[in-house]
């Protein structure tokens, strides 16, 4: 047996309940024989808190802090590789987190031979995980998984789990190319800029404004072009469905207003269009993209005074008056988001809304992060999930180890570094896929769960690779994970067993701070 003490009052499957003040800190020990195991839960009531789990050297071993917010579980499991005292940390996530209490408690105990039980037992879930789902997967280069899900699907999103590795992107691509070609998908739409992605289409060698998924982006690009040079009858619609990076909008608007209302409004205009230049260039580097309400304010105003003066103004100016509205309509969305809009109006929620847009004109393909396809939650996935049902099909693409580039969090040269993770641990959705095949592989279910009901391992929430856009070289590997309940948030996942990193670009902007 072992014991677990706290360094000032001893710890026991007892819950005990602290209060934890900003900036404070509450360590506890616990003292493990290789191979002994135990799972700690600390209880969030109130503050948002990290574990941090070091071994006997002091060595950081896992820093537990799951997407719960201020209530729920933190489970912190150690299983010993060494003997030893081992130290668990709780502080608050960060200054800005409240005073709080949190309840602490043991929840298991094993020794050696139980934690070996308990591993096996692990192990022989996931094998019945795989192989409930082995009769919809096969090899992604065949694409046969694919064809039941896009047959009854109208939207399909494909995802990536980073934004800065290769293969991710060529996968897209290549499921793509199948939607495409042989199931009729003419629109696809991006998590790109709006703006940009109407750039590029007229301009292949435009310079990206954004480093994610650039070579991806502009393969897409010349592939569309090709396609449409090759059928001009059935043309492919590409969209970008974000507000931001939206410099072509505001000119567009400038020069709009200025000849269509001129005086007064024209002086408002070059104000807002400050501020929302300011807030644009920031949000290009996650800085301070904030818009202040005024701002928003007068774009919902101008949209609203454009659908007004249609009659008049359409007429007049043609597709120029078009091309102001399309652009009000982008200002406003970014405006808003960004200005704390009410009612849940996210980034992801208007996203959503231009998916469902173009969606109109056609079957769609929508590729954005797993963390947007994913079908339940804030993201755009469960927005188009409540409005298609099973007529929205996500497809996560994810890989098992492997590099990618992202952006250095707080770096004052907003600079890009590769970085690289070792393979999934055993208790990820990643080790289970892999035991489907060692080659990159597509799988596929029916939405909704319509066949026999899965195994239990599979009804669970487990870890899946999560990076976004920001990621601090030399962290745990454990923070590139996130817990999904992979059949409810998605209707497929591409498994990759190896990704490499993109090129880093050479005309990244350094982007000064904002000053306010």
């Amino acid at each position: 047996m072992f014991a677990i003490a706290l360094l000032f009052t001893l710890l026991s499957a007892t819950p005990r309940q602290a209060t934890i003040a900003p900036g404070a800190v509450d360590d506890y020990e616990l003292t493990l024989r290789r191979g002994e195991s135990a799972a700690v839960v600390v209880r969030q009531e109130g503050v948002d808190v990290v574990a941090e789990l070091r071994g006997p050297g002091g060595a950081l071993l896992d820093e537990v802090d799951g997407p719960t917010g201020r209530s729920g579980d933190e489970v912190v499991e150690v299983i010993a590789a060494e003997d030893g005292r081992y130290s668990l940390r709780v502080r608050p996530y960060d200054a800005k987190e409240p005073a709080g209490t949190y309840t602490i408690f043991l929840r298991d105990q094993r020794d050696a031979a139980a934690t070996r039980r308990l591993l096996d037992d692990r192990a022989a879930a996931r094998r019945r995980a795989a192989e409930w789902l082995r009769p919809g997967s096969a090899p992604l280069a065949d694409g046969h998984s694919l064809d039941a899900l896009a047959s009854r699907a109208r939207v399909v999103a494909l995802g990536e789990a980073t934004h800065g590795s290769r293969e991710l992107g060529d996968a897209r691509l290549t499921l793509t190319r199948r939607l495409v070609e042989q199931h009729g998908f003419r629109v696809i739409t991006v998590e790109w800029s709006r703006d940009r992605v109407a750039a590029l289409l007229r301009d292949p060698g435009t310079a990206a404004g954004t480093w994610m998924g650039r070579r991806t982006m502009r393969e897409l690009v010349r592939w569309t072009r090709e396609w449409n040079a090759a059928h001009p009858a059935d043309p492919l619609r590409l969209i970008g469905v974000d507000a931001q990076d939206n410099a072509d909008s505001r000119a567009v608007l400038r020069d709009f207003v200025a000849a269509a209302y001129g005086g007064d409004f024209t002086a408002r205009w070059a104000a807002v269009e400050k501020e929302i230049a300011a807030a644009d260039e920031q949000s290009a580097v996650f800085g301070d993209s904030n818009v202040d309400a005024g701002a928003r304010q007068f774009l919902v105003e101008l949209r609203g005074r454009l659908a007004l003066d249609a009659p008049l103004l359409a007429p007049k100016y043609g597709e120029a008056f078009a091309a102001a509205q399309r652009a009000a309509e982008t200002l406003a969305q970014f405006a808003d988001y960004n200005a704390g809009a009410p009612a849940g109006r996210t980034r992801d929620w208007y996203m959503a809304a231009n998916v469902l847009a173009a969606a109109k004109d056609g079957r769609t393909i929508y590729w954005a992060h797993d963390a947007h396809v994913a079908a339940r939650g804030n993201a755009t996935g469960a927005r188009l999930r409540a409005a298609l049902g099973c007529g929205y099909a996500p497809v996560a693409v994810t890989f098992g180890q492997g590099a990618f580039i992202a952006q250095l969090p707080n770096d004052p040269a907003d600079r890009l570094q590769r970085s690289t993770l070792p393979p999934a641990p055993p208790e990820s959705l990643e080790s289970t896929l892999a035991l489907l095949g060692d080659s990159p592989t597509l799988t596929t279910w029916p939405c909704g769960d319509a066949r026999t009901a899965p195994p239990e391992w599979l009804r669970a929430p487990h870890a899946m690779h999560w990076v976004g856009g920001i990621w601090t070289p030399g962290s745990l590997p454990s923070a590139a994970l996130r817990a999904f309940d992979v059949l409810h948030d998605f209707d497929g996942v591409v498994y990759l067993p190896e990704v490499t990193a993109e090129e880093i670009p050479g005309d990244w902007p350094l982007v000064p701070a904002r000053k306010r």
